[in-house]
């Protein structure tokens, strides 16, 4: 009976020892992948991306191109991407509704009804998962459309994976190396001045637009014989065939021929900090700066650009500061900037503005007043501001005075004078708040 019973127990015993045998190996196989992929699993993850440009204006789009490889031979089971933009760039996605509806559409039918019903989606984030086998690459390409002014840098993604079973998840910071290829500077674009800005002058009515201000000066008013001094884009070739000697138009206003832009980085009369309160008035601003010289460079019309913006964020397109005391020391100034040629400089540098404010803006009106030789080489002088109230009419009686015309181009409707005189030149924006 001993040995019957010794019999039976044996081959249980062999079983219950291969399975432990077998349930160790496979904890032994969990465990080494784990910690193997633990260790190798994302090293052999590798991400560039490229921008198919450097320079373009709002509401622009630009490609994205990326990649994604495994450069180990570890295959990568599941691998999440999520590719996140800077404030001010997107995703545009097209999607389309239809389905494959076999053979109730023919091709051509197909494709005119997904065009039909095919919509554009705006995101600034995609989350995206992938299957990598060892040493391959999955290259894709973004539509991205630039909403906003400003200078981007793609930082990187972050990447999400885990091993064959998914019992350890690991998340890592994929930081892009060659940052110059993946830097955008978007550039403002500019408005019509005509149809969105109105003078205080006119209440109702179309406004004509050669009549701007920016444009009054350069209007021809007849000829005279060419001076040493002229420059050559002023000669009148026909005039001068007629007259057998070298003619030059005659502009109106010829002693105005230069221009001092002023932009108030103050969003209203007073700010608690040092950062504008109304940020979206300030970026009407930029617009309007943008407008402006665009108009300006057009005919090739030198302008020097000031700011109660910190002079030393100007440095890189030769901004400084307009003296050494000290509000001189906080005000900016660029340029001149003169022609197409140099606009494109103007516009890298409002592209790059933060929202900064250096010192308050009626300190600057007073260092004007008190210093006029710094701002007066020019005989016009344009403010952009957020509001107008007491300090400017007073800062345009003081120019006056000094023989400069000052130009008011306020981007919102905010009056805290009232009524404006028939000699004042404000344009207000139309519809604006």
């Amino acid at each position: 009976m001993i040995t019957t019973r010794a019999k039976r127990d044996f081959p249980k015993e062999v079983s219950i020892l291969l399975f432990l045998s077998v349930a160790a190996a496979i904890v032994g196989v969990v465990l080494l992948q784990y910690f193997v992929y633990k260790k190798k699993g994302f090293s052999n993850i590798e991400y560039s991306a490229t921008l198919s440009s450097g320079e373009v204006f709002e509401g622009d789009d630009v490609y994205l191109y990326e990649e994604i490889r495994n450069v180990g031979a570890l295959p990568l089971p599941y691998i999440k991407i999520d590719t996140d933009l800077p404030e001010g760039m997107v995703f545009t996605l097209l999607e389309s509704s239809v389905h494959d509806k076999g053979g109730v559409f023919s091709k051509n039918q197909q494709k005119r009804e997904e065009e039909r019903l095919r919509k554009i989606r705006h995101t600034s984030s995609i989350q995206s998962l992938f299957v990598l086998r060892p040493y391959a690459c999955i290259r894709r390409r973004w539509r991205v459309t630039c909403k906003k002014r400003g200078d981007y840098t793609l930082a990187g993604v972050l990447a999400t994976g885990s091993d064959i079973l998914g019992i350890g998840v690991q998340s890592k910071f994929i930081e892009l190396s060659n940052k110059e290829k993946n830097r955008l500077i978007v550039l403002p674009r500019p408005e019509d001045l005509a149809g969105n800005y109105t003078s205080s002058r006119y209440l109702c009515g179309d406004i004509i637009s050669n009549t701007c201000p920016v444009t009054d000066p350069l209007r021809r008013c007849g000829a005279r014989e060419y001076l040493p001094q002229d420059p050559m884009r002023l000669i009148n070739w026909k005039q001068t065939a007629a007259h057998g000697k070298l003619m030059v138009n005659v502009e109106e206003k010829t002693v105005r021929h230069r221009f001092s832009l002023l932009l108030n980085m103050s969003s209203r009369q007073i700010e608690k900090n040092d950062t504008p309160s109304d940020s979206a008035a300030i970026e009407r601003c930029v617009t309007l700066c943008t407008s402006i010289l665009d108009r300006i460079a057009a005919e090739d019309v030198p302008v020097r650009f000031f700011s109660n913006y910190p002079p030393e964020d100007m440095k890189e397109f030769g901004g400084e500061a307009v003296s050494e005391d000290e509000v001189g020391q906080k005000v900016g100034v660029c340029g001149p900037f003169r022609g197409s040629r140099d606009m494109i400089y103007a516009l890298r540098m409002l592209a790059m503005l933060k929202m900064k404010i250096s010192t308050p803006i009626d300190r600057v009106f007073d260092h004007i007043v008190a210093h006029p030789e710094l701002y007066r080489e020019n005989e016009n002088m344009i403010i952009v501001t957020s509001y107008i109230d007491g300090r400017m009419m007073n800062l345009r009686d003081a120019l006056a005075a000094e023989g400069v015309r000052v130009i008011f181009y306020v981007a919102t409707t905010r009056n805290e004078v009232g009524a404006l005189g028939d000699e004042d030149d404000v344009y207000f924006r139309v519809g604006g708040v």
